[in-house]
């Protein structure tokens, strides 16, 4: 508020003290509203009677009770009715699961495929893509969060992706519970791009694709190696910018994965054979003939991010593509991870357990393809979550029916604890148009 001078001193004295007062109120208005997240935050939650899948040691339990405080899971036993709690949530016939995971997605770094201002999850520049962060621009109110939420995924890694580099840049790790402290893990992991998109990105060549890479991962050991000098000038010119070549000093040190993507069963080699010089922590994206060498990625101890459904020959790279290529895999000691089919993308993250259903219509063991969509991918990305167990994160789903079946759907998320809503902007248009409010109804009749 301005005040003129021409008023008295009472005259300017009054506003100050209506300011000082309504400041007064404003406080205690926050402090309350502090106290009560609090106490949300410290909710204590009784999940009980459903048969719980706990994808960790305990395995899956007929009929069990899970304890719930703060973000965290207390303990799972048969009956923990004498539990002391705020809430009791009754999941009696119900199935129920962690909270599942998405392993590539750009949720929150785009919004509208065709709308290019939607779209920061790429960039096209003079540098090889490693630097590029996109965590600035990630957007936890992006529509596509809770839509997802509402399908059964409670925690996704963002990758970037590229038009005109191998090296895409950083992934991060995101809770969808749409608030704006949700990046749990920024600077996750790096995306490189091999096999046909790679050459095509590399001038026309996988070898010049696979040479660039070479090439910026030996000089990043260079960068680790001379690091002062370098930066004082005191060093020969390097083919890449300091930013990216200390963007890789994690991936060259073993502390964070990279995602390469690799279809065709000779570039997995080439992949596997990179790891090995590098001393890489790689997780494959891609494999559509993973099957063929299900031996030597197992022997590496190299996990997978597949699609089940692409089994289409729809490329050369993917000639050997089939449906059992997830079974054979995780036959051979593979570990899998599965992502959304191809045709749904970010917008459809959720789809991933429609991809695992029918993997396991083609020989995936059915506790295996719910790994693969929730604890596989916590860990392959280096998370303790995706299990329900004492001390483990409480993201937690009740389901309406089997998780792998596409009827099923979520009736209760819990995200860090706590309980999240299922309504998404098609719930909105669905209830808007489905039960019009009165002077809103249809012009026709059926």
């Amino acid at each position: 508020m301005i005040l003129i001078n021409r008023k008295s001193d009472n005259q300017l004295r009054a506003p100050v003290q209506c300011s000082r007062l309504l400041l007064q109120r404003l406080s205690i208005v926050v402090a309350l509203g502090l106290m009560m997240t609090t106490s949300a935050a410290a909710e204590t939650v009784l999940i009980k009677g459903g048969k719980v899948m706990t994808l960790g040691e305990a395995g899956t339990l007929a009929r069990a009770d899970i304890l719930v405080r703060d973000d965290r899971i207390v303990n799972v036993a048969a009956d923990l009715s004498d539990s002391p709690v705020d809430r009791t949530i009754d999941a009696s016939g119900k199935l129920v699961t962690p909270g599942l995971w998405a392993p590539i997605t750009e949720l929150g770094l785009i919004e509208i495929g065709a709308a290019a201002s939607t779209n920061d999850a790429a960039v096209m520049d003079e540098h090889i893509g490693a630097a590029f962060d996109p965590v600035p621009a990630f957007n936890p109110r992006s529509t596509l969060i809770p839509f997802n939420r509402a399908g059964g995924i409670t925690r996704a890694i963002v990758m970037p992706a590229s038009e005109d580099k191998i090296f895409a840049g950083k992934g991060f790790a995101i809770n969808l519970s749409g608030s704006f402290d949700s990046v749990v893990k920024p600077s996750l992991a790096q995306r490189i791009y091999l096999g046909e998109y790679g050459a095509e990105l590399a001038g026309g060549s996988r070898a010049n694709a696979y040479a660039q890479v070479k090439a910026a991962l030996t000089q990043a050991r260079e960068y680790a190696d001379n690091k002062a000098a370098i930066r004082r000038g005191d060093w020969r010119t390097l083919d890449y910018s300091l930013e990216d070549l200390a963007a890789l000093q994690p991936i060259i040190s073993g502390e964070q994965p990279v995602l390469i993507r690799a279809d065709r069963a000779s570039d997995i080699l080439q992949v596997l054979e990179l790891a090995d010089t590098f001393r890489l922590n790689v997780i494959i994206e891609g494999a559509a003939e993973g099957w063929m060498v299900a031996e030597q990625l197992a022997a590496a101890g190299v996990p997978v991010v597949l699609d089940p459904l692409r089994n289409s020959p729809d490329a050369f790279e993917r000639l050997g593509a089939r449906l059992e290529n997830p079974a054979l895999l995780q036959k051979a000691g593979v570990t899998i991870l599965i992502g959304s089919p191809g045709y749904a993308g970010t917008h459809n993250s959720y789809l991933s357990r429609q991809g695992a259903g029918n993997a396991v219509a083609y020989g995936l063991p059915y506790d295996e393809a719910l790994k693969a969509v929730s604890v596989n991918i916590a860990r392959a990305f280096g998370f303790d979550g995706g299990v329900i167990a004492p001390g483990a994160v409480a993201d937690i789903v009740i389901w309406s029916g089997d998780p792998l079946e596409v009827t099923s759907h979520p009736e209760v998320v819990l995200i860090d604890g706590a309980t999240q809503s299922l309504v998404t902007r098609s719930t909105r248009l669905r209830d808007r148009y489905l039960h019009p409010k009165p002077g809103h109804e249809h012009g026709y009749s059926y």
